[in-house]
């Protein structure tokens, strides 16, 4: 599925969805109409059957545009952040469209099998058939450029449709072939591969549109935009909790802490962390909330607690940074309280980690006692 940042045009989209939808239902009623008359005229289960395919694709074109539609509706009161996420629903009825019709060839499939029967060939037959096949070639390339230009997940999803159709329309015409030539019947088990074929593509598309539905991995090219933006002002020391929510294509919001030095003016630093929410709103139409986050260093030399502790988290395999390091000093303990930043892939659980840097710090010192709070970091080649 695609990514984009959000400076993406949303009426080029629906522009583009729109000119989409027209096409794909004059082509595919076209289609639907001429191979179901030819599959009834010639007896021909798999070519009216594949005419019945390109009718319910009609259904997918207008889910697409329908989900587009509804994306571009405003924000509202029940809605703040908008409608965008309703092109993931449409993402979501698309796979469940070509996983119907996946199940349905592997039932007629299973059926043509058991009963196998040759259909009445003819020249008509194979070029009505054989002519769909450049048609969803060029709207596999349509869906496919302007999905991917517009940043349009239901056109990628009609394309992967378009070129199942292909593949299916091709193994048809040589189960026609075979049947009128050799008189092999292997019609059955030839839709019986392209029905797997149709069913994982829909099993895919569903994957991932659901992981996107319930919150997945963020866009990785926009959070490192936005970072390599925060990091170009020397002001800020270093971020950390940057977190990137995803709304719909070209809808998403973040936040972040910015690392300050606690010695800077207060309106200054202010001054510049406006700058940089303007300055990545400009340039890649991200909302953005800034927390800045004063950072005091620590001067207590080569041998203090946290310079040996941050040495040590460098020394780990993934390598884990801290922030936040701050000493509460007490009468029989000395609290270490800190955050670490451990990536979301990390193979030891949280509490592992925390134990193991608990053990290492009271080996420094019996008296140190850590209190840790775990960030996880979502991008994980990006240097934060």
């Amino acid at each position: 599925m695609s990514t984009l940042p959000n400076n993406i045009d949303q009426k080029k989209r629906a522009q583009a969805s729109l000119r989409a939808t027209v096409i794909g239902l004059a082509a595919n009623i076209l289609l639907a109409a001429s191979k179901i008359i030819v599959g009834i005229t010639a007896h021909s289960v798999s070519v009216m059957a594949d005419g019945f395919n390109n009718l319910s694709d009609t259904g997918t074109v207008l889910v697409s545009f329908f989900s587009m539609w509804m994306a571009r509706k405003p924000r509202d009161k029940e809605h703040p952040f908008g409608h965008g996420r309703m092109e993931y629903i449409g993402s979501l009825a698309i796979s469940v469209l070509i996983l119907y019709i996946g199940i349905d060839l592997l039932r007629t499939s299973l059926g043509a099998i058991r009963s196998p029967q040759a259909p009445i060939f003819s020249r008509t037959v194979l070029i009505i058939t054989a002519a769909s096949i450049p048609i969803k070639g060029f709207l596999y390339y349509y869906y496919r450029k302007y999905g991917k230009a517009h940043g349009i997940d239901t056109l990628l999803a009609s394309a992967q449709d378009s070129l199942n159709d292909m593949i299916t329309t091709t193994v048809i015409i040589i189960g026609l072939l075979l049947s009128h030539f050799l008189g092999i019947l292997i019609d059955g088990y030839l839709g019986l591969a392209v029905a797997g074929i149709i069913i994982w593509s829909g099993i895919k598309i569903m994957l991932d549109t659901v992981n996107r539905l319930i919150g997945g991995k963020p866009d990785k090219q926009l959070g490192s935009e936005a970072i390599s933006i925060l990091l170009s002002h020397p002001q800020i020391k270093g971020i950390h909790d940057f977190v990137l929510h995803d709304y719909g294509p070209g809808r998403a919001f973040a936040s972040v802490h910015a690392e300050i030095d606690a010695k800077e003016d207060l309106l200054e630093i202010h001054e510049v962390i406006d700058l940089a929410e303007r300055e990545i709103m400009d340039r890649l139409h991200l909302p953005i909330n800034i927390h800045m986050d004063p950072v005091v260093e620590d001067e207590g030399g080569a041998d203090s607690p946290g310079k040996l502790i941050s040495e040590y988290l460098t020394s780990l395999d993934p390598p884990l940074s801290m922030h936040d390091f701050r000493v509460v000093p007490g009468k029989y303990l000395m609290k270490l309280i800190f955050d670490i930043t451990v990536p979301v892939d990390a193979k030891k659980p949280d509490d592992e980690i925390v134990a193991e840097i608990s053990a290492f710090a009271s080996s420094l010192d019996p008296r140190y006692r850590c209190i840790i709070s775990v960030d996880h970091d979502y991008f994980d080649s990006i240097s934060l």
